[in-house]
């Protein structure tokens, strides 16, 4: 598997769970998409691009602060696009354009946007790509800010990724062993780890154009009422809800009892209390 087919596997599992995505996944990354705002600093009359959008969270966060602009917000996952025009259609919104659009490509013509932002939707391969087509089409002094993971997963996410493979079925379907082969991809691939680190998107920011960039962290508390309510997040994720899927019974229970233990130094009165680490960027094109 190469990286484009890698990718189009990816868009095909944020496509299939794409409603799920918006009602377990969206909220808790609110914060974090009003941190991408807050730094963006979206104006009247601006016109904003929203690369990555998924369902829309924050498209339709800066879509109020740029009237009587909009955003044209872009994704390749079809399910998604959906559930986003559903989301901003629901919320009275009407200036948003969406599109089925790869971020790596972006096919408007250069320096028509005064602002891009991303929470999130920063593709792990070819981002390089992405960052030069934002740098073409962003307007001279217009800015470009985005949040990403780091390399290394919080706590309670690298408890269901280390016992998902250690319980996962040995015997995938054809649509799970193609899974397991592009999250496999992504996350051995160097540049795609390297979206993970600071230093290196601060590099490739560099290479792409941007003539000032600058990279903070910030961290946010997370809460889960318990295991059931955390699964039910990661499983919004196409990759997970597969494995969790073709696991077998026995391995099941044996994956609950270790995922209940691996997580107790993080259990509380209150529920699972963990914390997201997230990378912000803020580049300039002069």
């Amino acid at each position: 598997m190469n990286a484009n087919e890698a990718t189009l596997v990816w868009v095909d599992e944020y496509s299939r769970m794409a409603e799920a995505y918006d009602a377990n996944v969206a909220p808790r990354f609110e914060p974090i998409a009003q941190e991408v705002v807050r730094l963006a600093d979206p104006k009247p009359n601006e016109l904003f691009l929203d690369v990555g959008t998924g369902t829309g969270l924050l498209a339709c966060l800066l879509a109020p602060r740029v009237v009587p602009q909009g955003v044209v917000a872009i994704d390749l996952a079809d399910g998604a696009i959906s559930a986003a025009s559903y989301r901003a259609g629901h919320a009275g919104i009407r200036n948003i354009r969406f599109e089925m659009l790869d971020s790596r490509n972006i096919v408007y013509r250069g320096k028509l946007f005064d602002g891009v932002a991303s929470n999130l939707g920063i593709p792990a391969l070819g981002y390089d790509r992405a960052f030069q087509e934002v740098h073409r089409v962003l307007k001279p002094g217009g800015r470009f800010v985005f949040s990403e993971w780091p390399t290394d997963p919080n706590p309670s996410f690298a408890a269901v990724r280390e016992l998902l493979a250690a319980h996962g079925t040995p015997k995938p379907s054809k649509e799970l062993a193609q899974v397991r082969e592009a999250v496999r991809l992504v996350r051995t691939d160097p540049e795609a780890k390297a979206l993970g680190d600071p230093r290196s998107v601060l590099k490739a920011l560099s290479t792409a154009g941007f003539d000032r960039h600058d990279a903070k962290t910030k961290d946010f508390p997370v809460r889960f009422a318990g295991t059931d309510e955390l699964l039910a997040f990661v499983r919004s994720y196409g990759w997970y809800e597969r494995e969790l899927a073709e696991m077998p019974p026995q391995e099941r229970g044996a994956f609950d009892a270790d995922l209940s233990a691996r997580l107790k130094p993080l259990t509380t009165q209150g529920g699972i209390e963990d914390t997201w680490t997230l990378h912000f960027y803020v580049a300039q094109r002069e």
